[in-house]
């Protein structure tokens, strides 16, 4: 089976700090565990303590027990927030940008508090919002492709 990169793309798109994305290499599906999950499915007492729990979410939890327990080999984590740093994406942009000034207003947004408000109010200000949208998407498919190489998974488009 092929990863479709645009499926892995948009699940990079969406990644938070406390939740890892695993791809299942035998049926292409992606699966999003947060902290919680991990702990209710290693509690001891899961499988008497599942039917406490809507129906929706019983069956997102036995598929968080079969990445823990059953199909380990099948999942693969995807880059993280400690694999993709937004603020080296950032730094990059800035690196193609050949006006000074516009280059040098974006890198004053860097590394004070709210940068990440500040650096994307900027691009809005200076009409480089779609440029930079259109580049961090073309790494984050970089991103993707060298994964699947690491991982020996096929790919397309």
């Amino acid at each position: 089976m092929k990863v479709k990169l645009q499926k892995i793309i948009d699940e990079l798109q969406m990644r938070f700090a406390d939740t890892t994305v695993y791809y299942n290499k035998t049926t292409g599906e992606t699966l999003i565990v947060n902290d919680d999950d991990f702990e209710i499915v290693e509690d001891d007492d899961f499988e008497s303590n599942i039917v406490k729990y809507p129906d929706w979410q019983k069956e997102h939890l036995k598929e968080v027990y079969k990445l823990m327990y059953e199909d380990v080999d099948d999942f693969i984590s995807l880059p993280n927030n400690f694999d993709i740093k937004d603020s080296d994406i950032m730094e990059e942009f800035i690196e193609t940008i050949c006006n000074d000034n516009k280059r040098n207003k974006l890198e004053n947004c860097m590394w004070q508090k709210g940068m990440y408000r500040k650096f994307k109010d900027m691009l809005i200000q200076l009409g480089l919002e779609e440029q930079y949208y259109k580049f961090y998407d073309e790494k984050l498919k970089e991103i993707t492709i060298e994964w699947c190489k690491e991982n020996n998974l096929e790919y397309e488009e």
